[in-house]
């Protein structure tokens, strides 16, 4: 029996786009008869060793994770790489390991201290430390930036594959020095599933959304994506034109580093409405609900993040309106299929009149519903698992 393990810091029930995705992964390859084990973050009072659908979870040993400062979060770092690289090397022979970006750089340690005969491979869902430095958690162009940025270029070619998750990225690693033909282009899909009609007809009653126009941004509010020009758009570009027709509403939900710098921008704004972090297992019908979902990302951030919160508005079926710029992944989605329009950063005034023509524009908008679909299914959890097992069968003895 093949057997393939995959480290990740988060993987259910501990929440996180990254970790959902990990396990319809897992539990998919086992269904098809592989062996999967997942070596993860701890859980406060959960067996560190346990089976779950199948798959082998295998957790570090600790508290649950906390996000706190970037000291803390740096301590907690510090800590749980020689777990996971300790806990990596106490299961025995495997044929592939599979490395995640949570936490960061820990392609290194596997690289370092796993075994030579075991395929190593790098699933990037993020690009480090090129993150770090846009972000400013570390100095760009620094000692210790630079320190890193050597380290991880000759790790990733060292990689005996990298999975990347769209053109861009790819590109991020050939500039790097990674071999293109090491390199696997697998998008992202999301766990979530399209809810009924009535149920969705329901939650929208419950929220009182009603005949609204609803733009919905849902899930983290990192440092990574744009909302200097979603708030510039809804205070300065929206007023009277959301009177207009078909009233606009946009609604926030979820939570984040850059919720309340948010809220403090826009809360005062009339059409605009904050919710909590919304309970997962009514998240198909909640993401339904809206008419159109807003994706943002920073610009100097295109190729090395992928927002995930994408996959989530297509799988049930609702058009996006993205924030970004025009060469990422996302962007080229969207302009190539048709399922959502395409705004630069810093283009406020082009928000906001993109958002009022579909309010009014009903035939856009059951134009961009339909190429949604068709999209939908070119991205779905199905097409992906197909994808990542022809991928590991194939390059098993490369």
């Amino acid at each position: 029996m093949r057997t393939c393990l995959f480290i990740n810091r988060v993987y259910p029930p501990t929440a996180g786009a990254t970790g959902e995705m990990l396990r319809e992964l897992a539990e998919g390859l086992v269904a098809k008869g592989w062996r999967v084990v997942v070596v993860t973050g701890a859980i406060s009072g959960r067996s560190r060793r346990e089976r779950l659908q199948g798959v082998e979870v295998v957790r570090a040993w600790g508290g649950s994770w906390q996000r706190g400062t970037y000291v803390q979060r740096a301590w907690r770092y510090a800590v749980l790489y020689p777990q996971l690289a300790w806990l990596t090397a106490r299961i025995g022979k495997v044929d592939t390991v599979v490395t995640m970006t949570d936490p960061p750089m820990q392609m290194v340690l596997q690289s370092w201290f796993g075994s030579r005969r075991t395929r190593k491979i790098h699933w990037a869902q993020d690009v480090y430390p090129d993150v770090a430095e846009k972000l400013g958690v570390i100095t760009a162009g620094g000692w210790f930036a630079r320190r890193l940025g050597t380290l991880a270029n000759s790790t990733l070619r060292h990689q005996d594959h990298i999975v990347a998750l769209g053109r861009c990225m790819r590109d991020v690693f050939v500039k790097r020095g990674v071999a293109p033909e090491k390199i696997e282009i697998i998008s992202n899909w999301s766990s979530i599933r399209q809810a009924p009609p009535q149920e969705i007809e329901e939650m929208r009653m419950r929220l009182g959304w009603n005949d609204d126009f609803i733009v919905l941004y849902s899930g983290n509010f990192g440092l990574a994506h744009d909302f200097n020009t979603v708030a510039k758009a809804i205070r300065d570009d929206m007023f009277g034109a959301a009177r207009e027709g078909r009233k606009v509403r946009f609604v926030f939900a979820g939570e984040g580093p850059r919720l309340e710098a948010l809220h403090n921008m826009i809360s005062h704004v009339e059409f605009v409405n904050f919710l909590p972090r919304q309970d997962r297992k009514n998240l198909g019908s909640f993401l339904g609900a809206a008419d159109a979902h807003l994706v943002t990302v920073r610009e100097e951030l295109s190729g090395l993040v992928v927002p995930s919160k994408a996959y989530g508005a297509l799988a049930v079926g609702r058009p996006i309106l993205y924030v970004g710029e025009e060469g990422g992944e996302v962007a080229r989605l969207l302009k190539e299929s048709g399922a959502g329009v395409v705004i630069p950063n810093g283009d406020s005034e082009g928000l906001a009149h993109q958002v009022m023509r579909l309010a009014r524009d009903r035939e856009a908008m059951e134009l961009i519903e339909s190429n949604v679909q068709k999209l939908s299914k070119k991205i779905s959890f199905e097409a992906a698992l197909e994808k990542w097992e022809e991928f590991l069968l194939r390059n098993e003895t490369s």
